[in-house]
């Protein structure tokens, strides 16, 4: 196989069949305005997975072109098992999946695009459109494959510099629509292992303290919605994003920010207690509550969320 120009690296958990969708959404890139698409490998890495059914389909795509399969000793979370993937990677850019996503049939291409008409590009992301189940579940590969336009117009590109601003208002940036230099990983560090949940956030604002960001504004690829979704289960959107913050707030390097990432650290605290609020679980609002006094002292909404709370619970 010739040297690849991009790696893709696939981290998996107990995805079951979504996994062989993904992975087959990568080996049915399509180029795009008569260019060829960069040569790929494909790095599954299999952090542990207990389940029958991934294990199944983790031997049939290790068998597949393109495609190798790396399993972690043990088990080391989203970002270990990322790292594992990145480290073994053999091209100068990473692209990134998650097991249960998919990627438009154009998604490599609208992005290698980018790097090929601004070489300046080391950071590279797009759009993702949200793929929830119907009635009988969710819709095969073929069908959303078929759904995505043939052959799509350029897409608009925005240049965002050091977008730190952006992404304290928002996590404007996912894995799975994410093309970057693998050397600008590295120089970052790669994911932090230490984080189970934002991992991936911490990352990407490590990257915009001195890296523009080059979003492509039109979507890319589907974002499954289901219960196991480590985003979309049932705990709070932003769990454990507040020791993300924090993390950052500790290193002399974000201290000019530290009033961005306080405000998205009382956004999170608050979404938080009305999260556990809403369903009623008014011991764990209770506790939310006082851990955002702890942290931020002169805070009325920590306050107020605590007397609620408290009424509540007692």
């Amino acid at each position: 196989m010739s040297q690849p120009a991009v790696s893709v690296v696939i981290p998996v958990f107990n995805a079951g069949v979504f996994l062989r969708e993904a992975v087959l959404s990568v080996l049915g890139q399509r180029p795009l305005d008569g260019h060829a698409l960069p040569v790929f490998e494909v790095v599954v890495v299999d952090d542990r997975s207990t389940d029958p059914a991934t294990r199944a389909v983790l031997d049939e795509v290790g068998a597949w072109p393109m495609v190798s399969v790396l399993r972690n000793h043990h088990s080391k979370g989203a970002a270990g098992a990322r790292n594992t993937g990145v480290e073994a990677a053999r091209g100068e850019w990473i692209a990134f999946l998650d097991a249960d996503d998919i990627w438009f049939p154009h998604s490599l291409a609208q992005r290698w695009q980018v790097q090929r008409q601004h070489p300046e590009a080391h950071w590279i992301a797009g759009k993702i459109s949200l793929l929830r189940p119907g009635e009988q579940g969710f819709a095969p590969l073929a069908e959303l494959t078929a759904a995505c336009p043939a052959s799509p117009p350029p897409a608009p590109v925005q240049r965002l510099r050091r977008p730190v601003a952006e992404l304290a208002r928002d996590c404007i940036v996912i894995p799975t629509t994410t093309l970057i230099r693998q050397r600008l990983l590295v120089a970052k560090g790669l994911f932090d292992e230490r984080l189970r949940r934002a991992e991936d956030y911490h990352l990407w604002f490590r990257c915009a303290l001195d890296n523009d960001l080059w979003m492509v504004t039109e979507e890319v690829a589907y974002y499954r919605i289901h219960p196991a979704s480590l985003t979309h289960g049932d705990a709070p959107r932003f769990l454990l994003e507040d020791n993300m913050l924090l993390m950052l707030m500790s290193m002399p390097a974000w201290r000019s920010y530290r009033a961005l990432l306080t405000g998205r650290l009382d956004m999170v605290m608050q979404d938080h207690c009305y999260f556990y609020r809403g369903r009623r679980r008014y011991a764990a609002a209770l506790r939310c509550a006082a851990r955002w006094i702890r942290l931020r002292p002169f805070h009325p909404g920590a306050w107020k969320e605590l007397l609620a709370s408290s009424l509540r619970a007692g």
